[in-house]
């Protein structure tokens, strides 16, 4: 496969590592200032528009991990794209492990209560770090994937998994979301049949492959960018709405496995493919894009931990009285700092290789 990197994927990856900052950005007074407060409905906002960022970000590994382009080797597989991701979790999740640890005042370094403390943290992802297992799981399939996309028939296999997708996954999560008469038989029914396929993002992944290697119709590109347009506008004014009526906050109608996160995602990624590939970059310009699309994995995996000294140092989406210029320009500080932290680690000989 041409190692050549795709100028529009490298600025889509940019833009959901930005998404993703924008979220934990927001997210950051989301559960601590009431819900009946213009604070809170900015950080509603915020928090909504960026949903496309994961979906991009596994949208993007399915149309590359399955181009046709590509062959797999199995030990390569485990070798160069799953021992690094997997090191790279175990490395970050216990630096974040010993960070909340030592910033925990309550707790004595060297303690027993602090070794049991440092022990249940490992045991569970910290938020941000869950996608790596769910990547990892997702690589752990592709072969087979790859197999049956790039088969004789692979277009209608592929529309037919994202159909089930679709119909097992993201609809019966959208309408758990709605106070449905019966809620708990339909709900019942509708979950008769859970084809996990291992994570629940399965259909992202395929779906990012299909409209990498396909593509869609002009009107259905315009239907997509419609309905993603309106879906979050509209999952983010359900999201208020369910606040005001109960008193605490609500995202579940823009999280990753409802429709308005498919897509927002969706009509995102085609964006992309179909309009921002189109503009021209010079060999200058292409070098630097490419460079800054490197450094997201690990602005990714850093960025929280920039979050949490800027908020200690009081910079965050409530420094100033008005938060909806006060979050974009801690998105800005977070991520800028956090690439400057990536490009200082891509110095060093080992860490480079492992932990970025």
């Amino acid at each position: 496969m041409n190692k050549r990197r795709i100028i529009w994927i490298e600025l889509l990856r940019i833009f959901a590592c930005i998404g993703v900052i924008g979220i934990h950005a927001a997210s950051q007074h989301f559960r601590d200032v009431p819900v009946n407060t213009s604070v809170w409905a900015v950080t509603n906002f915020y928090h909504g528009i960026n949903r496309f960022a994961v979906a991009c970000f596994v949208m993007i590994s399915g149309c590359l991990y399955l181009d046709r382009k590509r062959t797999w080797n199995l030990k390569k597989l485990w070798m160069r794209n799953i021992l690094p991701i997997t090191v790279a979790y175990v490395f970050w999740q216990v630096f974040y492990a010993l960070y909340r640890s030592l910033v925990n005042e309550s707790l004595k370094f060297g303690s027993v209560a602090f070794f049991k403390r440092f022990l249940v943290m490992i045991s569970d992802p910290y938020f941000h770090l869950w996608y790596l297992p769910m990547l990892i799981g997702l690589l752990i399939i592709t072969p087979m994937l790859w197999e049956i996309v790039n088969s004789k028939n692979g277009k209608q296999w592929e529309e037919y998994m994202i159909l089930l997708y679709l119909l097992f996954k993201l609809f019966p999560y959208t309408v758990k979301a709605f106070p449905i008469p019966c809620r708990e038989h339909v709900m019942n029914l509708l979950n008769t049949v859970q084809p996990q396929m291992v994570t629940g993002f399965v259909g992202y992944y395929i779906t990012g492959h299909y409209l990498y290697q396909y593509g869609v119709s002009k009107k259905l590109e315009k239907l997509i960018y419609i309905l993603g347009i309106l879906s979050i506008g509209a999952a983010i004014l359900l999201c208020y709405i369910r606040a005001q009526q109960t008193g605490t906050d609500v995202q579940k109608f823009y999280e990753n496995y409802t429709i308005a996160a498919f897509l927002w995602g969706s009509s995102v990624f085609l964006f992309f493919k179909n309009h921002v590939s189109k503009i021209k970059w010079n060999e200058k310009q292409e070098k630097r894009i490419c460079f800054v699309g490197s450094c997201t994995f690990g602005i990714f995996l850093i960025h929280v931990l920039v979050r949490s000294l800027l908020h200690k140092a009081g910079i965050d989406s409530m420094m100033i009285s008005n938060t909806f210029i006060a979050i974009p320009i801690v998105i800005v500080l977070i991520f800028m700092l956090s690439f400057g932290a990536v490009v200082l680690i891509k110095k060093i000989p080992v860490l480079k290789k492992w932990i970025v």
